[in-house]
Order: C-alpha cells, then structure tokens, then sequence
C-alpha cells in the first residue's frame, strides 16, 4: 500500500501539479463556540469530530452485525479455518482492503475542511497510524480506538512540556517499551491455543 500511495501522489502531481489548493469551508461551518474565555472550539472541527464518530459506529456495525463483518473477522481470526468453512479469503481480503482505502478517502475530505489539499495530505499522519493499530492491536476495533484518544492525549500534553519533536520521541519510546512487554497490543486477540 505505501508503493501505490507514492505511485498515486506522483500521478496527482503529473496532472495537477504539486502546489497545494485551499478548500473553503461551507458557511454553517465557519466560526465556533466559545468555552472559556480563551478557549473556542471551531464548527469544522466539531464537524469533523462527529462525523469521525458516525463513521466509527458505521464500521463497528459493519463488523460486527453484518454477513461481511463475520467474514472479515473469521479471516482475521483464522485464515485456513475460515477458507476450509468457505470463505472466498482473496475476496475477502479485497473488501477489507477497499474498505480501508474508503475510510481513508473518507479522512482525507474531513481533513481538507481542516487545512489545504495537495498529493502529501495526510503524510504526516502515517507512522501516527500505524503507532496507534500496533498498540491498540492488529484486528481490535475498540483497542485501536483506545490507543488513538491515548497517545492523542499523552502526546498533546508531553509538546506542553518538551516540544513537538521531543514529544512525539518520547511516544515512539513508550510504544517500543510497551510492544516489548506487550506484542499482541492492548487488546489481544481472542483464540485458542493447542494444549500440551
């Protein structure tokens, strides 16, 4: 995925050019709320905090009451088993990979209410994501989301204290000592293990 990423931001490129194009928010979207005296949150990302959640409830319906869902997480769960009950796994591999890939053009247009469109948006959001998969726990919904609000929250109260660089190291240096002492993420993956 990260070869076709690159390959899809040059041919963005090719044809649109590489400047970066501002997208203007709707007017129902612009301004915010004021919560403190020196604190106002804007309607964009109040916008988008919600609508990141109706697509979080969408998926774990998605996943977990529906025919496909079931699939998906037999094949998660057991890849040989699940093919030898039936499950076409190249099949389902490429919903799960289609699905993915729309949630992710989902993220990159509330993104662009946010800041400006170019072939790079969303770059600076990959090893975050990965961070937050590997400690939440590969095939956990609710552990990846854990992780998410986390490290979001621990690393917005480290740059208070040390700066944006150092405390982003500082998270990456948690997340290495915590995959030593703990693999399987957060939530590890419910299965069952042959016994001696």
């Amino acid at each position: 995925t990260w070869g076709i990423s690159l390959m899809l931001q040059q041919l963005v490129r090719s044809f649109f050019g590489a400047q970066n194009v501002g997208v203007e928010n709707p007017s129902w979207m612009s301004g915010g709320v004021q919560v403190l005296g020196n604190l106002s949150l804007p309607f964009n990302r109040l916008v988008i905090v919600g609508f990141a959640v109706f697509v979080l409830l969408a998926v774990a319906w998605l996943i977990g009451r529906t025919r496909l869902g079931l699939f998906v997480r037999g094949v998660t769960q057991n890849r040989p088993i699940a093919a030898c009950m039936g499950v076409n796994t190249a099949r389902i591999d490429t919903y799960a990979f289609a699905l993915g890939s729309g949630i992710a053009g989902l993220a990159g247009c509330a993104l662009s209410q946010v800041g400006n469109v170019g072939p790079d948006l969303g770059q600076g959001y990959i090893v975050d994501s990965f961070m937050v998969v590997v400690l939440g726990g590969v095939g956990q919904l609710a552990g990846t989301v854990y992780a998410a609000m986390g490290l979001g929250i621990l690393n917005k109260f480290l740059e208070g204290w040390t700066g944006a660089v150092l405390a982003k190291i500082a998270v990456l240096v948690f997340i290495i000592i915590f995959i030593q002492k703990r693999p399987q993420g957060i939530f590890a993956m419910k299965g069952r293990s042959a016994e001696a």
